[in-house]
């Protein structure tokens, strides 16, 4: 069943920057004529004279001036028009793609980061194992570069909201997500994830805000920027070298127990925090919440999460056990795999299960019933079925014997010759 039953919102169309009539201000760098409305120029990118611009709506001056170093450095192959996001490493906009004349979405690095050769290695590493997956479930990439000192890659823009803006608006209005959706996010993620998995590639920042519903209720995983793979190399820095230097990567909330001790991860760390993910979308909070992300951290080492089931009465058993499963500490208690993680928490497994369940009792009781017929048969005298009856030894009765005793040759002392001889007179 698709997402949009659930959560379909009107998105606007796409249309291109509008000019001419019912304009009421311009741009004084490209005199562009803008709606009243208009917060940036839609063609250069810059805020608008007198009005709020990038800086008041991220909150971060920095968003502002990298929006018109980006407008600059691409001038001529994409037209800026807004900010649609601001993350720990970078800034997403909207942006114009002249030559095709389609909506795209740039990602730039922001340039006030410390000087990192490792946080510019994550940043492209992100756009390139991104562009390796082909997968409905990710965001493709069109291109990666670096201009005037800006590092960037432009993707495809999804018109949508990510899994936390959800969360968020539903707490607001204190209703909770229905189960049947959730199972639907959490089987959509699974089956991407577990693409990326079979093919080397270990998310490691798993949770809402990097899930986006697209208008028609798809669900899409972004952010690869801390991914792990167990065979990309960007450049003489490897994976390795990047990733596995005793640094913590991930966010608290949603971090494997192996992954906070700077171990070696693997698919199973992004199925702990789907699982965390998946608490969430149901009881409303995650389940370890604390001041301090040292503390979070060691509620995930030490603690047990409460059992969905006993926080929310019409979650199924047979989901409460796969979140519970996902949700044990050592990876090799989990499932093996994000696939039978997506079978046991749509029920599949379960029905399954039940099915073999009935099988097995049919057949026992089947054998049962037959065993004791087949005694009561024999005990009482009666022929089984299928098996041979002994043959009775076949008993005769003495007869007289109607042969005649057999004559004697030898002569009889007192008989006489039967015959006479005549005598001739």
């Amino acid at each position: 069943m698709p997402l949009s039953k659930w959560f379909r919102r009107e998105s606007p169309s796409y249309t291109p920057p509008p000019a001419g009539d019912g304009a009421e201000k311009e741009c004084e760098v490209c005199k562009v004529a803008l709606p009243k409305a208009a917060r940036f120029c839609l063609i250069c990118g810059r805020p608008v004279p007198g009005e709020e611009g990038a800086a008041s709506e991220s909150g971060d001056p920095v968003v502002a001036a990298l929006q018109s170093r980006l407008v600059e450095a691409l001038d001529g192959r994409y037209g800026i028009r807004e900010v649609l996001g601001v993350g720990g490493m970078g800034a997403v906009f909207l942006a114009d793609d002249v030559a095709r004349e389609r909506p795209v979405a740039i990602k730039v690095l922001r340039p006030d980061l410390p000087a990192d050769a490792n946080g510019v290695a994550r940043f492209k590493r992100e756009a390139e194992i991104a562009a390796s997956l082909k997968h409905p479930g990710i965001i493709h990439i069109h291109e990666v570069g670096s201009e005037a000192g800006l590092h960037y890659f432009v993707m495809d823009y999804v018109r949508g909201y990510s899994v936390e803006q959800l969360l968020r608006e539903r707490r607001e209005e204190g209703r909770p997500l229905p189960v049947a959706a959730v199972v639907r996010i959490l089987v959509d993620a699974a089956e991407t994830l577990g693409y990326a998995h079979e093919r080397g590639v270990v998310h490691r920042d798993v949770k809402p805000a990097n899930m986006m519903l697209d208008a028609e209720g798809r669900l899409l995983i972004t952010d690869f920027g801390i991914s792990k793979s167990a065979v990309a190399k960007t450049g003489a820095t490897t994976v390795a070298q990047l990733t596995d230097t005793g640094t913590v990567l991930g966010t608290p909330h949603y971090l494997a127990p192996e992954q906070a001790l700077a171990k070696t991860v693997d698919g199973r760390a992004d199925q702990y925090a789907l699982g965390i993910v998946a608490f969430e979308m149901l009881v409303g909070h995650v389940p370890f919440d604390d001041e301090t992300p040292h503390a979070i951290i060691q509620l995930h080492l030490n603690e047990l999460p409460p059992r969905v089931a006993a926080l929310r009465e019409d979650v199924p058993p047979h989901l409460s056990n796969a979140i519970a499963r996902a949700l044990m500490k050592a990876p090799s208690h989990r499932f093996p795999s994000m696939a039978e993680f997506a079978r046991a928490v749509d029920g599949r497994a379960a029905a399954s299960a039940r099915r073999w369940r009935m099988v097995r009792l049919v057949a026992a009781g089947i054998v049962l019933v037959a065993g004791v017929v087949a005694g009561a048969m024999y005990w009482g005298g009666l022929p089984v079925a299928g098996a041979r009856s002994p043959v009775p030894a076949k008993v005769t009765a003495p007869t007289k014997s109607t042969k005649a005793p057999a004559k004697s040759t030898a002569p009889s002392k007192t008989s006489k010759s039967p015959t006479r001889r005549t005598r001739s007179r």
